[in-house]
């Protein structure tokens, strides 16, 4: 293979790194690379460090070759590897659903932070509807880190659903998935106690601004929404809210980070109190917590 020395683990390593750096800073190539060679050749970043004789086959150089290629065509690592990992979680995505961001854990933290205040106090189990859950990974990570939740989840088809439930029963939760199109559909006759959602918010002028990997790959429909109206999701989020939460409950989103005071308002003007924009990890308003 053009440029590499020989078969040992380190010229391999040095020689697969090569080929993508002009695509990738060299922070970027490490953890790819880390990722494919665990993926590929079940090769540990201890290894990389230490095991450095070890020999790689012919066949998986040419398989390390073509994933390069993928790379540098901008293909996400996780839709090549079909893994992505969301704060205790392993999960299966593809591109009917989005990568999983750091971003979002953080909504699932504000929810386990809050349960006591939201937590139904006249039975045991505690009701989270997830809209538009996509691989499923606000959801599970719910289920799985909060004992006495019960979490129902929905999206707008079949085949977004057949990746959640998949990965549902591989982090071993049970979770109650349903189609459900929030912008078309009623919503279902259940009272909950708690609503979280991150809908599609990037308006299409926004578009420039996004990285090739994430706009050619990733599902337009679950990111994008229209400048005439980039809160259409919001909207029809919130009237499904106030119809079907409970006493006290409280509904959760992701936002975009220019519209922070607007979605605020918006919950404002639909009688939730206690209305707050929260900051990410990065210092952007990303969330909006109401109680209704």
């Amino acid at each position: 293979m053009k440029g590499l020395k020989n078969n040992s683990l380190g010229a391999v390593w040095e020689w697969f790194s090569k080929l993508i750096s002009d695509k990738y800073n060299e922070l970027e190539v490490r953890a790819i690379g880390r990722i494919v060679f665990e993926y590929l050749l079940n090769i540990t970043s201890t290894d990389i460090l230490i095991n450095r004789d070890i020999r790689i086959n012919e066949s998986q150089i040419v398989q390390l070759h073509k994933i390069a290629k993928q790379l540098n065509q901008d293909v996400p690592v996780q839709y090549i590897t079909g893994k992505a990992y969301f704060r205790e979680l392993e999960l299966e995505v593809n591109n009917n659903v989005l990568i999983p961001r750091g971003e979002t854990e953080e909504l699932v933290q504000l929810i386990k932070d809050d349960f006591d205040l939201i937590k139904n106090k006249n039975t045991e189990r505690t009701v989270c509807w997830d809209i538009g859950t996509g691989s499923g990974a606000i959801a599970i990570s719910l289920a799985k880190e909060i004992e006495a939740v019960h979490v129902v989840a929905s999206d707008i088809n079949e085949t977004i659903l057949q990746t959640a439930r998949k990965n549902a029963v591989l982090n071993n939760v049970h979770i109650d998935f349903f189609i459900h199109d929030i912008l078309e559909n009623s919503p279902p006759e259940i009272q909950y106690d708690c609503i979280v959602s991150n809908p599609p918010y990037v308006r299409e002028s926004e578009k420039a601004q996004m990285q090739k990997n994430v706009l050619d790959h990733e599902p337009h429909n679950a990111l994008f929404v229209p400048d005439s109206n980039p809160l259409i999701y919001y909207s029809s989020i919130v009237s499904a809210a106030k119809t079907t939460l409970n006493p006290s409950g409280a509904l959760y989103v992701e936002i975009n980070e220019a519209l922070g005071r607007e979605t605020a308002e918006l919950l404002e003007h639909n009688g939730f109190s206690s209305v707050e924009i929260r900051k990410d990890m990065h210092g952007k308003e990303r969330f909006v917590r109401g109680r209704f």
